[in-house]
């Protein structure tokens, strides 16, 4: 009596554990859609249309498992509200664009959605990379709060701080990973200003709001921010570029593409697409999610620069 007892209760056990493994399993979405802002065009470019993004982000996204939608700016409040609905997570990119373009409007709207979604227990991530940085932490604080740092084309590894081990981006990372951004010139920074360790440390809004992950020094010694993570919610910001990595090819340009760079970059991206697999909003059908991906968008490659750019024409949806 007592073993056929054991063997169902092994059997119940079983069953509850498959059960359990079932439901972690359904709890994944393994179709993710990510938006990125496009920007202004330069005058440069502005014939081929008003706005662009670059294609890095977009295989950076797509090497790790998700689709890509362009989130166009200057458009009426209701395209941002149903596009959101739609996106399991949203990147903002480098770039050129300041605090009064389109592209900080269209950043502001997506920042102030998933702040509501991810408190009414939506959980909507958010990837800020450089630009996308400085922009995540203007938002924050309600003010520009950057400071000029010398910057621009200079490849570091990265001064962790003790709060990483706490993170979500890289309190799991592999040890490898952590070695080669520690150890070696893994992370390449392309801007021309920063957030200061000092200003932080001042700015109650966004010391609260964000854990620093790691520090680096311009090249006349100024200590910035290089990555934070939010502590609430799930919103990344890196002052470098993952993407160049992996697909920034001009000789002009001092980036790593090492073996042990690109697996840092891999890791990021998959990080980042792991985290919008959380979140279950979806298209109508996938006839309109096939209309929207950014494979049907205008784009051009500029071999002088080793560049691809996807095109927009702002036109009101």
């Amino acid at each position: 009596m007592e073993i056929s007892m054991t063997r169902r209760t092994i059997c119940l056990c079983l069953l509850i554990a498959v059960t359990v493994s079932m439901v972690e399993s359904a709890a994944v979405n393994n179709r993710p859609v990510i938006g990125i802002l496009s920007q202004g065009s330069s005058p440069a470019t502005k014939k081929y249309g008003q706005e662009y993004l670059m294609s890095d982000y977009v295989k950076y996204l797509e090497m790790a498992g998700a689709a890509v939608v362009a989130i166009e700016g200057a458009q009426p409040m209701d395209y941002y509200i149903k596009l959101f609905h739609k996106i399991n997570g949203v990147l903002f990119p480098g770039g050129g664009a300041d605090f009064n373009s389109s592209y900080f409007r269209s950043a502001a709207i997506f920042y102030s959605l998933a702040v509501k979604s991810n408190d009414n227990g939506d959980y909507f991530p958010i990837w800020g990379t450089c630009l996308g940085f400085e922009t995540l932490a203007v938002l924050t604080c309600g003010k520009n709060i950057l400071s000029k740092t010398d910057s621009e084309n200079l490849p570091l590894p990265l001064t962790l701080l003790p709060a990483y081990n706490e993170s979500k981006m890289l309190g799991a990372a592999p040890v490898e990973i952590i070695k080669y951004l520690t150890t070696e010139k893994v992370t390449a920074n392309f801007h021309h200003f920063s957030l200061t360790s000092d200003t932080y440390m001042r700015q109650t809004s966004l010391n609260s709001f964000y854990r620093v992950l790691s520090v680096n020094k311009g090249r006349q010694g100024k200590e910035f921010v290089s990555t934070m993570e939010a502590y609430k919610y799930p919103f990344y910001a890196v002052q470098w570029h993952p993407e160049k990595n992996l697909f920034d090819r001009r000789l002009d340009q001092n980036v790593l593409h090492t073996s042990h760079a690109i697996r840092v970059s891999q890791y990021f991206g998959n990080f980042f697409v792991n985290e919008a697999r959380k979140n279950f909003h979806h298209f109508p059908s996938d006839e309109e999610m096939s209309k929207t991906v950014i494979e049907n968008d205008k784009r051009l490659f500029f071999p002088k620069h080793y560049r691809e750019n996807f095109y927009y024409n702002v036109t009101k949806s």
